[in-house]
């Protein structure tokens, strides 16, 4: 017992405060952990006696603590999964992020979720992001390409230009949605942060080095495109979402202003994990927002091709009198 205790309080260490000399731990999904033992003891449990199923308690206990948003479980139970067609009437604004993969197919598939704005990453060439404007939202709708980011939308855009050396992996423009109060403006920022080294020989101290340095790089790149978009503070309407290649509740979240907030630890039911898309362990693929642009549903589903899952928010515009 005293050793589960032991293991499982120095594993919420490192998980509660998110070093970046120890991010080759914590880039894996805390269950990777607690998950062998556990097995390991409910095995000799079967042998033992049913008092020591106690030990697992401490690595069950970390596990729920330290894992990606609970509550989206806790909901899965009150909550039904929100639709993915968008029901009559429905007045919300359908924001869907996904990493397409380079593939026309992976969004060409979105139609069927009747989105009103799609920030993608790893984006198509310029004629088939044309074709795929045409196919959700037909002549009317709106593009913006950039070399690795792109935003398709049934609205008017004007695109901001970012000054720094990451704009490759940033982009942000405005538009204006019409609401029952007028129009609002709102501005989206889609990112795509640097992958991690993916390396898993953890006994070599070259392997923690390289995952220090990527985080190291990441947090540079974050911020030169954090500080690059215009001003805004929480009465404002922004989206900043994309594919961040890091864990939820990693320490690069750190960088977003306080008053931000990320939509699936909001409202999101059930697994919400996003890569890989066959067998999803990490939810790596976010969007975030200011206060006055409330979630009301989020969830997470198959991509037709990516290796990514497809996000889908659905968001109330609240008026500025209102959140005032």
């Amino acid at each position: 017992m005293l050793f589960s205790i032991g293991y499982a309080t120095a594993l919420s260490i490192p998980y509660g405060v998110r070093p970046d000399a120890w991010l080759a731990l914590t880039v894996f999904p805390v269950w990777v952990w607690t998950f062998p033992p556990v097995v390991l003891v409910l095995i000799i449990g079967l042998f033992s006696g049913r008092r020591f199923f106690l030990v697992s308690l401490p690595f069950l206990l970390v596990t729920y603590i330290a894992s990606d948003t609970p509550d989206a479980f806790l909901r899965e139970i009150t909550h039904s999964t929100p639709p993915t067609v968008r029901l009559p009437g429905d007045q919300s604004l359908r924001i869907i992020s996904h990493n397409c993969h380079h593939l026309p197919s992976a969004l060409l598939d979105l139609k069927r979720y009747e989105p009103d704005i799609v920030l993608i990453q790893e984006t198509l060439t310029v004629n088939e992001l044309d074709d795929v404007r045409v196919h959700l939202f037909g002549e009317g709708g709106f593009s913006l390409r950039g070399s690795d980011i792109s935003i398709l939308s049934k609205y008017p855009m004007k695109q901001i230009s970012l000054e720094n050396k990451h704009q490759r992996f940033g982009m942000a423009a405005t538009t204006l949605i019409p609401t029952q109060n007028g129009t609002e403006s709102i501005l989206l920022a889609p990112i795509h942060l640097y992958s991690p080294p993916f390396r898993y020989e953890l006994w070599q101290s070259d392997c923690w080095q390289s995952y220090t340095q990527h985080r190291i790089a990441q947090r540079e790149q974050f911020t030169a495109i954090l500080n690059s978009l215009p001003e805004f503070d929480a009465a404002d309407n922004v989206i900043i979402g994309g594919d961040f290649n890091a864990v939820a509740g990693d320490g690069i979240f750190e960088l977003m202003p306080e008053f931000m907030q990320e939509s699936f630890r909001e409202v999101g039911v059930g697994w919400g994990s996003t890569f890989p898309s066959n067998f999803p362990v990490v939810r790596i693929d976010q969007l975030w927002t200011t206060p006055r642009l409330k979630p009301i549903r989020c969830h997470t589903v198959d991509s037709h091709s990516s290796d990514h899952r497809v996000v889908i928010v659905d968001y109330e515009i609240i008026p500025d009198w209102l959140h005032e």
